[in-house]
């Protein structure tokens, strides 16, 4: 029993680590933006995902500052092959997610 409760919480703190939301419509309207196409945020979560985990875990959204991920992103494109509206979505989506939750 004790060994199945370590192998579970092990289980939720890796997925709580990389956990990455869901787009939802509230991301769209919120932040200092007036508006933020869904299209753009799902794609640019799924860019963060598949991109960003070819080379490393995905880092918390809230380890980071707003300016801080638009830096890292700027400065991991190139790795990521990412052209430039791509990294436009990575970062609305973070920023987007950042706005809304916790």
């Amino acid at each position: 029993m004790k060994k199945l409760f370590i192998a579970v919480l092990i289980l939720v703190s890796c997925e709580s680590a990389n956990y990455v939301p869901p787009v939802t419509a509230e991301m769209a309207t919120t932040g200092k933006r007036q508006h933020v196409d869904v299209a753009k945020l799902n794609q640019g979560r799924t860019l963060f995902v598949h991109r960003c985990i070819e080379c490393h875990t995905l880092p918390p959204l809230w380890h980071y500052t707003p300016k801080d991920w638009t830096e890292i992103v700027d400065s991991m494109s190139h790795r990521a092959s990412l052209k430039p509206a791509e990294r436009d979505a990575v970062i609305a989506y973070i920023l987007a997610v950042r706005a809304t939750e916790r």
